[in-house]
């Protein structure tokens, strides 16, 4: 799509500028629509509304369209790295500190006619204020200069909600900014709490996935039947239904790669090593010294220099404890010296276990089984003399502890009448298998074959029969380009999930390996059976399974599934190895219920 604009910067003529993809192609939106009109952006946590606006206004920073982003967590200054535009806030590098900026209506005024955005960063201020202030001023700039000039409003729920709080001059340049050239654009998470006196006045609409059932009625003013707002709750993050003036019709579209650095991404925990495991030994009690022994300056003098050994120790089992050293302080400069060095940690003589500790600092349930139980469950007799199998005998027995996650999901279901559900479950951290702690720590097949897979294999995978699926057959199922169905039948076939069974005319049939399908969501809560405590001993197993595998195959299986919390912890575990003359095997037993681990196959 062609691209043309004024020399002029502070003008806009009738064309559009590309924001991303729909259908494979380049998609644009009106720019004198986006610029002047009212546009709202509404879709929930995590769907992109942020990367939506970013690439909108690296957009309009191109062509020298001028706006002023109210930002509220001061995630949109990175525009600066690539685009000129002034950037009022309270970080020590912005251009004008926002508590002590002179002249803010002729910084306005400025941009307006230049066509240099602003970034007004009130992420560290009180908000209200700023942007009640700042509203005012563009209105009454807009009467004056009568040029078309954007204001977006970041987190619209916090300026203009449902109440007597929203600031009535929002409200106002809503209804009456148009014919002024001052535009409008509102980005919310929660529709339902924004007042309808604006997003009634949108004319135009962004928007994503929504899941909350009065989020989804809030925005059916846009929408021609329910079942169009239905839709919303299996979009993609970055998927958006674009409406109104801005497209000749309603498009459900991608937006494209941003240029400048995404400042509101949720923080990411690198991966790191615990501290090395040191050796700690209990203190004994010390012994009253003898009265002839006391500091006392009529006492014997022996110095730390003069001790032959300067450490405390008790008598060993090899022979007489030493005679502990004593200071005594004939100077000041000498009694400081004594004083710091009691400050210091004595020697230890009586080693305690040894502990590796969580690298996340995890708890755990409660160990409640001791090793010698432990080994009894494992040789199948609950007595104190181990009896394993002919010819067995015992290798080793280990604590360690096995990562286990706890989800809570909130979910749309029902075809006719659509309500949002909560479930729980626990997944095992170390394959992504179910897990059962109720009665002893059990597995079954879960998420397991879908662990590590991109979201289009996932979606060829979750589409397969049992008699299996030729190329063309997957991408009439998935609606996939056959470059994409291609490149995930290759990386499927590579992890062993498919294999190539034969030959239908002459295309192949793919026919999956694994032995169970994508489990459903249900309705049952999962709690814990007891408080969790500290790590007490033992290694903790790596955990090979994290949020984001689990949040990427509901994201592809089940589109109206949202993780709300995820609950790390760990269950004890011993592991028994038996070795025997046809080879060695491995029994585990639950520390915390002591009965064996069970995997259902």
């Amino acid at each position: 799509m062609k691209v043309i604009h004024e020399k002029m910067p502070h003008y806009i003529s009738v064309m559009d500028i590309i924001v991303g993809k729909a259908n494979g192609r380049d998609f644009g939106i009106n720019a004198q629509e986006l610029v002047t009109g009212r546009t709202c952006i509404i879709a929930q946590s995590g769907a992109g509304k942020s990367w939506t606006i970013a690439v909108l206004c690296e957009q309009l920073c191109r062509y020298h369209i001028g706006f002023c982003l109210i930002d509220t967590e001061g995630e949109y200054f990175s525009l600066k790295d690539r685009f000129d535009l002034t950037w009022i806030g309270a970080d020590d590098e912005c251009d004008y500190d926002i508590e002590r900026v002179e002249g803010l209506k002729e910084i306005i005024r400025d941009s307006i006619n230049t066509g240099i955005p602003v970034i007004y960063d009130v992420s560290e201020v009180e908000m209200t204020e700023k942007v009640s202030r700042l509203a005012d001023i563009l209105y009454d700039l807009a009467t004056e200069e009568r040029k078309p000039y954007l204001m977006i409003v970041e987190e619209a729920d916090k300026f203009i909600p449902q109440s007597r709080d929203s600031i009535k001059k929002i409200e106002e340049i809503s209804r009456r900014g148009r014919k002024r050239g001052l535009g409008l654009m509102v980005a919310t998470q929660r529709p339902a709490i924004v007042t309808k006196n604006v997003l009634s006045q949108c004319n135009n609409q962004i928007i994503g996935k929504l899941s909350i059932e009065n989020d989804l009625k809030a925005v059916d003013l846009f929408f021609g039947s329910k079942r169009e707002v239905e839709e919303l709750s299996s979009l993609n993050p970055g998927d958006f239904y674009i409406m109104g003036g801005l497209t000749r019709e309603k498009t459900r579209m991608r937006f494209g790669k941003r240029e400048t650095k995404h400042r509101g991404l949720t923080p990411i925990l690198a991966p790191r090593s615990p501290d090395p495991v040191q050796n700690y030994v209990d203190e004994a009690p010390e012994a009253p010294e003898p009265a002839e022994l006391q500091d006392t300056p009529e006492s014997p003098v022996e110095t730390a220099q003069d001790a032959p050994n300067n450490q405390e120790t008790q008598p060993g089992k090899g022979g007489a404890a030493k005679k502990k050293p004593v200071v005594t302080p004939v100077s000041s400069e000498r009694k400081e010296k004594k004083e710091e060095k009691e400050k210091k940690p004595k020697p230890h003589t009586r080693v305690r276990r040894k502990k590796t500790p969580s690298p996340l600092e995890e708890r755990a349930l409660p160990l409640r089984i001791e090793r010698d139980e432990a080994l009894n469950i494992a040789g199948g007799r609950k007595k104190k003399v181990l009896i394993f199998g002919k010819n067995e005998r015992l290798v080793s027995a280990a604590l360690v502890y096995w990562p286990l996650c706890l989800f809570h999901v909130r979910y749309i279901s029902g075809k006719i009448r659509k309500i949002t559900q909560d479930t729980s479950f626990i997944i095992d951290a170390t394959q992504g298998r179910c897990a059962d702690i109720s009665d002893g720590l059990r597995f079954r097949a879960c998420f397991s074959d879908y662990i590590g897979l991109s979201e289009d294999a996932i979606r060829v995978l979750n589409s397969f029969s049992i008699s299996g699926e030729t190329a063309a057959e997957i991408e009439a199922q998935t609606r996939l380009s056959p470059e994409v169905v291609e490149d995930a039948i290759s990386e499927l076939s590579t992890k062993k999930l498919i294999t190539a069974s034969q030959m239908a005319g002459e295309r192949e049939v793919w026919v999956p390996l694994v032995r169970h399908g994508m489990p459903r969501l249900g309705t049952g809560m999962v709690r814990l059976p007891a408080a969790l405590e500290s790590l007490d001993g033992g290694t903790v197993l790596e955990r090979m399974v994290h949020e984001q595998d689990i949040r990427t195959i509901l994201k592809v299986t089940q589109p109206t599934a949202e993780i709300i919390a995820c609950q790390l912890f760990s269950c004890p575990v011993y592991e028994v190895k038996i070795a025997s003359p046809a080879g060695e095997r491995t029994v585990y037993i639950d520390g915390f219920m002591g009965k064996n681990v069970l995997v259902a196959r």
